[in-house]
This record gives structure tokens, C-alpha cells and sequence, in this order.
């Protein structure tokens, strides 16, 4: 599908046909998300769906992880009127900051920060990523924003794989993403055969 293609009929999901398979090999992503947000129609949609079960919550707040987080994350806060906070990975921010380690879906240690002088109790807060593999990434943003004393109103993203990390998220917090219940199990094995359904 050309990528900066609307089609005239857009069911749910319609978007993920975008997406572009990995051609690098084993040390890259198995799957390149990023090219729906070339389509501004995508975009929209992908974001609309993301906050669909989050309408009757209040959310004060939208943060987004370093660094494809930050698009996703951004373009949530903007359509909900909220601001964007970016928890980045360490040693990037020039103030105060708290921080986390974690392991990222490649198996390598990370730690990741976010400044001390925003989240605060009472603070209700969306968290936001491109996709949650291991869940080790979202988990520490967790933990980040819960220990500052805010809350985690739920978790986002554009897919969230049935890993024991991404169980434990579905089971403990409010979660969206878009990738139908039909498609998870191909989105589990990592591989796209379905979604020529989108193309069709």
C-alpha cells in the first residue's frame, strides 16, 4: 500500500497494512511501525483508536517513551489538549531527574529518566510507546511514574504482545492498542501474513 494512501473504506485497523517488515536482519526490530505516521490519516485514526477505551477516564497528562514514544505519545496528548511529558533514556536531560533500569526486547541494560519537577501525587498519567515487546521498557516507566507519587491511568501503544511482560501490563493496568484480536496470535510470532487482509 502506498504510504501516503486513504483508502475510501477504513475499518478498524485499516493502518497496520503500513507497517514495514524488517530487511535488515536479526539486530534490527522484527517490524518497522513508524510508516503509518507518514499518513496523516493513519496517524489520526491509529490515535483514535489507542484512546478509545480511555474516554471516560480523566487524564491529566501523556507520556511518552524514548524515542518512537515520543510521536505517538505527542500525537495523543495533542488530540486529547494535554501536554507531553518525555521520559528519555539516561544521561539527555540537563535537570534533576530520577531514574530506572531495565532490560529492553534485545536483552540489553538500559536505564532511562524523567524530571523530578512534573509528576507529583494526584497527577493521572497515559503512558505511551511504539510497542511493547518484553515489557521490560514499559515497566520501568511504570515504576518511574509511580514512584514520583502520579498515577498510571493506563498504557498505550500501537501493538502489545502476549510476552509474560505484556501480560503482566494487560493484567495490572488499563491497556489499548490496535492490533485486532484476530491478528494477535500472528503479532505474537512475529511475522504478517494477515495483514495483506488490509491491502485487499
Amino acid at each position: 500500500m502506498d504510504a501516503l494512501a486513504v483508502p475510501a473504506d477504513r475499518p478498524k485497523g485499516w493502518y497496520l497494512s503500513l507497517m514495514a517488515p524488517n530487511t535488515k536482519g536479526p539486530t534490527f526490530a522484527w517490524l518497522d511501525p513508524s510508516r503509518l505516521y507518514c499518513n496523516s490519516q493513519a496517524l489520526a485514526d491509529c490515535v483514535k483508536d489507542i484512546l478509545s477505551p480511555f474516554h471516560s477516564d480523566t487524564i491529566d497528562l501523556v507520556a511518552g517513551i524514548d524515542a518512537m514514544g515520543f510521536i505517538l505519545g505527542a500525537s495523543v496528548a495533542t488530540t486529547l489538549g494535554k501536554g507531553f511529558l518525555a521520559i528519555r533514556k539516561a544521561g539527555h536531560l540537563c535537570v534533576m531527574t530520577e531514574s530506572e533500569n531495565y532490560t529492553d526486547y534485545t536483552g540489553r541494560q538500559k536505564s532511562m529518566e524523567v524530571r523530578l519537577d512534573v509528576l507529583k501525587p494526584g497527577v493521572k498519567v497515559l503512558l505511551v510507546d511504539q510497542w511493547i515487546e518484553t515489557g521490560g521498557t514499559m515497566k520501568a516507566a511504570i515504576q518511574l511514574v509511580e514512584r514520583l507519587g502520579a498515577a498510571v491511568v493506563g498504557v498505550a501503544a500501537v501493538a502489545i504482545e502476549n510476552t509474560e511482560g505484556g501480560k503482566w501490563i494487560k493484567e495490572n493496568y488499563k491497556f489499548s492498542h490496535c492490533i485486532p484480536e484476530e491478528l494477535q496470535r500472528q503479532i505474537d510470532g512475529k511475522h504478517l501474513d494477515s495483514f495483506k487482509s488490509f491491502n485487499q
